[in-house]
C-alpha cells in the first residue's frame, strides 16, 4: 500500500519540521515495523513472487507459538498463514530454506535442540524429517561447547546446506556450533565450533551470507532483554572459518525507539541487501517480549566491510508493485473511542497506518472506536489488524450516514477465526465506520487495533480461508461460517438437518430434499480459489466434490435422494498445492472456544472474623464462589494477634479448595487480591496462597510473605514478572495489609497502601483445578504466621475504589 509522506505525516502531527528530520516511531504511515504484531527472530525469504516472513510468535509470552508464516506480494501487505507444524510448546527462531530437490526444510528450536521439517512447499503441510513429530535433528552441545539454539542455515555456490547455531556463547571456550549437512539433510558430514575469540561477544543467532568470495558470518550480542542486542559480524573464505572480527553494524538508535536491535535475516533482491531484524516495542514492554519485525538497507563498502546500519521507522517500504489498488479512507482521519489506555495508546493511532503504533481501550471488555471519514464515501472493503494476529477476536462493523444511525456492514460477534488483517467485504456509502470489541478467544486481550484501513473498492488480495465450517457451527436453523473470513450463514432453503457423530467426526446431516445455500458476490468458479469439504459416504470419510456446489456467488449443498453428511467446508481465495489440499482431507478444523466473559466477581473470600478465638478449624466457608476450604495436614487455630483474629500457620497447615479456578482467570486476565498477614519470621520463601495448579512460567498467581527481592510477594514464575519487598524484614511480627491489582497491563503492589512495585507484565493463566492454601500447590514454601483474611477477585479494582 502507498504510505503516507512526510509531509502529510508533518501535517497531522502539527509538525513544521518532518521533511528535514528522520520519521519518528509514532510517524503516520512509517514503514517500520513491517509487521502488525508482535514477532521475532525473524528469517525473511523469497520462493517465486512471494516473500515469507517466519518468525517467533511473541508477545503472547515466552515464544509459545503457534506456528504461522506471513506471506507477501509486495514487502508492505503482509498476511498470517497458520501452519499445521510445529506443534510444540516453544517454536523459536524458524528457518526455511528450498533444497536442490525442490523440496523445502524447515528448522526450528526449543530449548535447547533443533528439529527439521520437510514439505512440497513454503507453507506446509510439513513432517519432521525424521519421522516423530518432536524428533530431534540437534540435540544440545551436538558440538562440544556450543548451546543448541537459533539454527540457521546458509547455502553455498555448490548447493551445500550449512547450518550455524547457539546461544550464550559468551563463555569462555564456548561458541557457535556449525557444520555441513549430508545430501538428505539428516545429519552432518563436518562439524566445527565457532569460538568467540573469532566472533567477539558472539552470543546467539547466527546468520552467513557470501559475497564476492567473502563469507559474512553475522550474529547477535547483548541481552536480548534490553538496549545491549545489536548485530556484530566476522569474515573468512571458508563457510565454517576461522573468522575474523570486523565490529558491530547494528545497535539501540540514539533516542531509545528502536531499541534492542538484533536476531536478524538477510534479504538479498539483486545488488541491494536488507536486514530484517526484531526490536522491541514503544513504549517498551517488561523484559522485551513484545518485540517487532523491521527492515532497514544494507550497504557495502568498496573493501568489503558493511557499512554500519542507522535503524529507522521508515523501512524501506515496497520492494514490488502494491497488491492494494485503493487509497485507505480511514487514513489520518478523525477518530473517537470508548476510551483509550494512556497517551501512549490514543485511538488516532488506529488510523495511522503505522504498525507500531497501538489503541488499546482501558477495558477488557466491550469496547468501540468510529471513524468519521469527513463525507459519505463508497466503502466495499474494511481491514482490520488487531493486536494479536494469532488469535480470534469477535467484532461488529457499522457504518452511518449521520452518526445516529447504524447499519451493519459486516457482523463478526461469533468468530472463531484468527488472521491478520481480518478482512470484511460489503458495499455501502457512509461516513462512519464503527467497530465494536465483543470479544475474543483469550482473557486478557481487550480489542486492542494497530490499524483500521477503509477501502473504496474490493480488495482480496490477502490469502486467506473465507468459508470454514463444523458441525460445531449449526445453530440449528443456519449454518454459520464462524471459522471463515466472509462470516455470514448457509441458510436453509427446505428441508432439515442436523448434527451426528459418525467415525470419530462430528458432521451436519442432510436429510433428503435439503438444500442450504451461502451467497456472496465474491465467489466465482472462474477466480483463483480452493474449495473443499468431506463427506460420509459408503461407511467411510471421503473427499467431497465441492466444485459442482459453486456457481458465481453461490455455493448450493442438496442432499437429493440420500441424506448429505458433510463437515470441514472449506474455500480458500488462493490455490492450494496438492499437498495442502491432502492434508485438509484428513484434518479437521480447529474450532476452539470463546474465553468466559460473564465474570464472577469475588472469587475466593474466607476471614478469621467467622470463627472465635481458639477455634480448631478443618473447613473454612468460602464467600465467594460456591464451595469451602478443606485441611490437608493439621487443622489451623484462631489466634488474636494484635487485635485482629488469624489462622495460624505453623508449616503443617494446608487448605485446598473444593472449587476449581473460574474460567474467567485464566491468560491474561485482570484480577486483584487482597490479604491481611502477620508473619513473625519471615524465611526466604513463603506461600500464603496459590491460586493455580500449573507450574510453566507464567502460569501462577501466587501470594508470598518471604524475603526474596524479587518474588517475595507475588510469584508468577515469571522471574521479570515477579515483585518482591526488599524492606520486607522490617515488617516482622506486623500485620501486613497487602492488595495486588492488574488491569491486564500494569501491576500494582502495596503493602500497608505504600506502593512497592509496578510495572506491565503478561500472565499466561492455565485451567486450575483447586487453590491452595498454607503452601504452593507443589507442596513447597510452606507460610508460618497468621492470616486474618484472603480475597480474589476476577476483575481489576483500583486500591481505595
Amino acid at each position: 500500500m502507498n504510505r503516507i509522506t512526510l509531509l502529510a505525516a508533518s501535517l497531522l502531527l502539527g509538525a513544521t519540521s518532518a521533511l528535514a528530520q528522520p520519521a519518528a516511531f509514532n510517524t503516520p504511515g512509517a514503514g517500520n515495523p513491517i509487521i502488525p504484531g508482535y514477532f521475532a527472530d525473524p528469517t525473511v525469504k523469497k520462493f517465486g513472487d512471494t516473500y515469507y516472513m517466519y518468525a517467533t510468535t511473541d508477545g503472547s509470552g515466552a515464544g509459545f507459538g503457534p506456528a504461522q508464516v506471513w506471506t507477501s506480494k509486495d514487502f508492505v501487505n503482509w498476511t498470517l498463514m497458520p501452519m499445521n507444524w510445529p506443534d510444540s510448546h516453544w517454536i523459536w527462531a524458524p528457518d526455511v530454506v528450498q533444497h536442490t530437490d525442490g523440496k523445502y526444510y524447515y528448522f526450528y528450536c526449543q530449548p535447547c535442540i533443533i528439529h527439521c521439517g520437510v514439505s512440497e512447499t513454503p507453507r506446509g503441510p510439513w513432517k519432521n524429517i525424521l519421522g516423530e513429530s518432536e524428533a530431534v535433528l540437534v540435540p544440545d552441545r551436538f558440538v562440544t561447547n556450543a548451546i543448541t539454539l537459533d539454527g540457521q542455515t546458509f547455502v553455498d555456490d555448490d548447493g551445500s546446506v550449512y547450518l550455524y547455531w547457539g546461544t550464550w556463547g559468551i563463555y569462555k571456550g564456548f561458541g557457535c556450533g556449525a557444520g555441513k549437512m549430508t545430501p538428505d539433510m539428516k545429519g552432518f558430514s563436518e562439524t566445527r565450533l565457532i569460538p568467540n575469540t573469532e566472533a567477539t561477544d558472539f552470543f546467539e543467532a547466527p546468520f552467513v551470507i557470501k559475497r564476492n568470495g567473502v563469507y559474512y558470518f553475522m550474529y547477535s550480542s547483548g541481552s536480548c532483554h534490553d538496549g545491549t542486542y545489536r548485530v556484530q559480524y566476522a569474515t573468512s573464505d571458508k563457510p565454517l572459518g576461522p573468522y575474523k572480527y570486523q565490529g558491530c553494524i547494528l545497535e539501540t538508535n540514539t533516542d531509545g525507539t528502536v531499541h534492542g536491535p538484533g536476531h536478524h535475516s538477510i534479504l538479498q533482491e539483486g545488488n541491494d541487501y536488507y536486514m530484517v531484524y526484531h526490536r522491541h516495542d514503544n513504549p517498551h514492554s517488561n523484559r522485551g517480549f513484545h518485540r517487532q519485525l523491521c527492515i532497514d538497507r544494507m550497504t557495502f563498502n568498496a573493501d568489503g566491510s558493511i557499512q554500519k546500519i542507522v535503524p529507522t521507522h521508515e523501512g524501506v517500504g515496497a520492494l514490488a508493485s502494491s497488491v492494494v489498488k485503493s487509497p485507505n479512507l480511514a487514513l489520518g482521519k478523525s477518530v473517537r473511542a470508548s476510551s483509550y489506555y494512556d497517551d501512549n495508546f490514543l485511538p488516532q493511532y488506529a488510523v495511522d497506518d503505522n504498525n507500531g503504533t497501538l489503541w488499546r481501550p482501558r477495558s477488557m471488555g466491550q469496547e468501540w472506536i468510529e471513524i468519521d471519514l469527513g463525507r459519505n464515501e463508497q466503502i466495499q472493503t474494511i481491514w482490520t489488524q488487531f493486536q494479536y494476529g494469532t488469535q480470534f477476536y469477535q467484532y461488529l462493523i457499522e457504518t452511518s450516514t449521520d452518526g445516529k444511525h447504524w447499519n451493519i456492514f459486516s457482523d463478526k460477534r461469533n468468530n472463531h477465526l484468527a488472521g491478520s488483517p481480518m478482512v470484511d467485504f460489503g458495499k455501502t456509502k457512509a461516513r462512519y465506520v464503527r467497530l465494536t470489541f465483543t470479544g475474543g478467544q483469550k482473557n486478557g486481550f481487550g480489542g486492542s487495533i494497530w490499524n483500521i484501513k477503509v477501502f473504496g473498492g474490493i480488495e482480496e488480495s490477502s490469502p486467506q480461508q473465507w468459508l470454514g465450517l463444523t458441525a460445531a457451527d449449526w445453530n440449528g436453523r443456519e449454518w454459520q461460517n464462524n471459522e471463515g473470513m466472509l462470516g455470514g450463514s448457509f441458510t436453509l432453503k427446505e428441508g432439515a438437518a442436523r448434527t451426528q457423530r459418525i467415525d470419530g467426526r462430528d458432521a451436519l446431516v442432510l436429510e433428503p430434499g435439503t438444500t442450504l445455500e451461502y451467497r456472496h458476490p465474491l465467489l466465482s468458479p472462474s477466480k483463483e480459489h480452493t474449495i473443499s469439504g468431506l463427506v460420509y459416504r459408503s461407511g467411510k470419510w471421503q473427499s467431497f466434490e465441492a466444485e459442482q456446489a459453486l456457481k458465481p456467488g453461490i455455493i448450493s449443498l442438496q442432499s437429493g435422494a440420500e441424506p448429505l453428511t458433510i463437515t470441514n467446508l472449506r474455500y480458500y481465495n488462493w490455490q492450494q498445492a496438492p499437498a495442502e489440499k491432502a492434508y485438509d482431507t484428513t484434518t479437521d478444523i480447529v474450532r476452539l472456544p470463546a474465553a468466559e466473559q460473564q465474570k464472577k466477581g469475588l472469587v475466593v473470600s474466607i476471614t478469621a472474623d467467622d470463627f472465635a478465638a481458639g477455634d480448631t478449624v478443618q473447613y473454612l466457608s468460602n464467600h465467594g464462589v460456591k464451595g469451602y476450604f478443606e485441611a490437608q495436614k493439621a487443622p489451623s487455630i484462631i489466634r488474636e494477634v494484635q487485635g485482629k483474629k488469624g489462622f495460624s500457620f505453623e508449616g503443617n497447615q494446608v487448605f485446598r479448595s473444593s472449587f476449581p479456578l473460574p474460567a474467567t482467570l485464566r491468560d491474561n486476565t485482570p484480577y486483584t487480591l487482597e490479604a491481611w498477614v502477620l508473619n513473625d519470621s519471615i524465611a526466604l520463601n513463603e506461600c500464603v496462597a496459590d491460586f493455580t495448579t500449573s507450574h510453566d512460567e507464567l502460569e501462577k498467581i501466587m501470594l508470598v510473605n518471604g524475603t526474596e527481592p524479587r518474588c517475595g510477594v507475588i510469584n508468577h514464575y515469571g522471574w521479570y514478572e515477579d515483585a518482591g519487598f526488599k524492606e520486607m524484614k522490617s515488617l516482622e511480627g506486623k500485620w501486613q495489609h497487602i492488595y495486588i491489582c492488574f488491569d491486564g497491563r500494569m501491576e500494582q503492589v502495596y503493602i500497608n497502601e505504600q506502593l512497592v512495585s509496578e510495572k506491565d507484565i503478561q500472565l499466561l493463566v492455565k485451567p486450575s483445578q483447586y487453590v491452595t492454601i498454607g503452601q504452593n500447590a507443589e507442596r513447597n514454601w510452606p507460610f508460618t504466621g497468621y492470616l486474618h483474611s484472603l480475597q480474589l477477585w476476577d476483575e481489576y479494582i483500583p486500591l481505595n475504589k
